[in-house]
């Protein structure tokens, strides 16, 4: 492929932003510069303020009750964890300069939006923005389709006097990020959201007052969520409000939005249902994430976020890169996952249904990003059988459908992410590829294949729900039912499910069922009693889950480790 090598002169006094390091994708084709003219809207995340209080550790989550949290207004979050108003000086004064129109500036974001012509963020940037071509291909089975994109080659930079305070610049580059979990519905022998609901020994509390968030970057139909809500006699469907980023509701039937919906909604019943849309870059992860932090005035306030879509295949240095994923933007979103642990958001995200394999294609074991994430729940998958009143058999995810296409839980060992305190006693391994530790995925699961997949409705037509795009809204349903239970949002439940371990779980461990979570010829990690890389601590039980929150939280308890 043709290179446009990394632009303009760099300025004096310039320097490169660290880890803002971005290549076109590998099958791309280079079209020509950028339209000069062309508007573009951009996001700097910027530093946590270096003069405040550290912010909560992994432990505090276990012996600070939900009661005792707050979640903080924008102001006094700003105030304790947000940009230092100097570092929003130093920005406004640096797009004025360079003629760039201050959208809008967000303290307890920490963001600073500008919006500008190609040409006026080349030379702020010292960057060459062009456009490129490359094949995508949706899901298994469809064919590849061109797409354009605006993209760069190489570094931001930045003023030296900015190079600090500065975490990224997200927006310059629109390439699509985002991928799905899940496969189109198979023809299955399918289980409802009631009755695996029953199965899992979901409390029986109604979830009035909890605002579950649904991560989208297409749209969905109300009349199907009327139709499959009349499969379900006794059931009241949601409220549903449409939370625009910087998309909107396209009034396409998606799958994947629609099964989150279905899912999340049944397993929460009373809870209101909040559709974030977004488009599906770097920019507008960061956005979205930090919007449900930190809502506009009249936005709804989730306790839950649930997203089954994911970025990359890998969080290894070498993937990321492959897949046009730069290093300050995982830190940028990681640190906006921390401020919703701290908002009291609990956020689901699915683990993947490649196994240890996940597409990337080198014979190595990898983990998708942003299920590595530690600081949200990473959720798995299994499979459901044999089902006999509440009696039932449930396995390791590693099957064929689609008359033939294989599937498995993702799971494994962070590459970028080092092993979080919550994990030190779960008996982590190590990695499969090189021995090192990292955060393990993932934390929890639920049914997955698509072989007991959940029935729902889409553009009018029945489907089914599946993959570990299904166990995550199932697991943000019972996270929003049990904070109705106690009666506070858990929040960041990852350290508490930790102290609790297997006792609060339904333990999935190998034989009868699939060994490991290997596929296509890597090597996958071996499902055992206690946690593992294929199911975490399990699938769900959730009445013993209750009672175990209710007694780490209960007055007087303290956590000796």
């Amino acid at each position: 492929m043709a290179q446009i090598p990394q632009g303009s002169q760099i300025p004096q006094g310039y320097q490169r932003l660290d880890g803002s390091s971005r290549h076109p994708q590998q099958s791309a084709t280079l079209l020509g510069p950028a339209d000069a003219n062309e508007n573009v809207t951009v996001t700097i995340v910027l530093r946590r303020r270096p003069d405040g209080p550290p912010m909560p550790d992994p432990e505090s989550y276990v012996n600070t009750p939900p009661s005792q949290r707050q979640r903080l207004p924008a102001d006094e979050f700003a105030a304790l964890y947000g940009a230092l108003p100097a570092d929003i000086d130093r920005v406004t004064d640096f797009a004025n300069s360079n003629d760039l129109t201050i959208v809008e500036s967000n303290a307890a974001r920490r963001t600073v939006a500008l919006s500008g012509t190609v040409a006026q963020f080349n030379q702020a940037f010292a960057v060459n923005l062009c456009n490129y071509e490359h094949e995508v291909v949706r899901r298994p089975g469809d064919d590849p389709q061109a797409e354009t994109y605006r993209g760069r080659d190489g570094y931001i930079h930045v003023p030296e006097d900015l190079s600090e305070s500065i975490v990224g610049v997200f927006g310059l580059d629109n390439r699509r990020i985002t991928k799905r979990n899940g496969g189109d519905p198979p023809n299955t022998t399918t289980i409802t959201v009631p009755q695996i609901m029953s199965l899992y020994r979901f409390p029986t509390n109604s979830a009035a007052g909890q605002t579950i968030g649904i991560f989208s970057e297409n749209g969905y139909l109300t009349s199907d969520i009327t139709e499959y809500y009349a499969t379900l006699p006794g059931l009241t469907a949601p409220t549903l409000t449409d939370v625009s980023i910087d998309a909107d509701n396209d009034g396409t039937p998606d799958s994947e939005t629609t099964q989150d919906i279905c899912i999340a909604a049944t397993a929460a019943p009373g809870a209101s249902i909040a559709v974030y849309f977004t488009r599906n870059s770097q920019k507008g992860w960061v956005d979205l994430v930090q919007r449900v932090a930190h809502p506009d005035p009249g936005d709804p306030i989730c306790s839950v976020l649930s997203s089954s879509y994911y970025v990359s295949n890998g969080d290894d240095k070498k993937t990321l890169a492959d897949e046009g994923v730069s290093r300050a933007w995982v830190t940028a979103l990681s640190m906006a996952f921390r401020d919703a642990a701290v908002q009291g958001v609990t956020v689901c995200i699915a683990s993947g249904d490649t196994g240890t394999e996940s597409k990337v294609g080198d014979g190595k074991a990898h983990v998708q990003y942003p299920a590595s994430d530690p600081w949200i729940l990473s959720v798995g998958g299994t499979t459901v059988g044999n089902v006999s009143g509440a009696s039932f058999s449930e396995y390791v995810w590693n099957d064929t459908f689609f008359g033939g296409i294989p599937g498995a839980t993702g799971g494994g060992i962070s590459d970028f992410f080092p092993l979080p305190p919550y994990q030190r006693r779960a008996g982590v391994p190590p990695s499969l590829n090189d021995r090192h530790s990292g955060r393990g995925v993932p934390d929890v699961a639920a049914n997955a294949s698509p072989n007991s997949g959940f029935p729902v409705i889409v553009g009018g037509a029945p489907a089914v729900g599946n993959g570990t795009s299904a166990s995550a809204p199932l697991w943000a349903g019972l996270i929003a039912v049990i904070n109705a239970a106690i009666g506070h949002n858990v929040g960041f439940v990852n350290p508490a499910l930790y102290t609790l371990g297997s006792s609060a779980f339904r333990d999935i461990v190998g034989a009868p069922g699939p060994a490991d979570n290997g596929l296509k010829g890597v090597a996958g990690y071996p499902a055992h009693p206690g946690w593992d890389a294929c199911t975490g601590w399990g699938s769900i039980n959730g009445t013993a889950l209750l009672a175990g929150l209710r007694r780490l939280f209960s007055p007087g308890h303290h956590d000796p480790h």
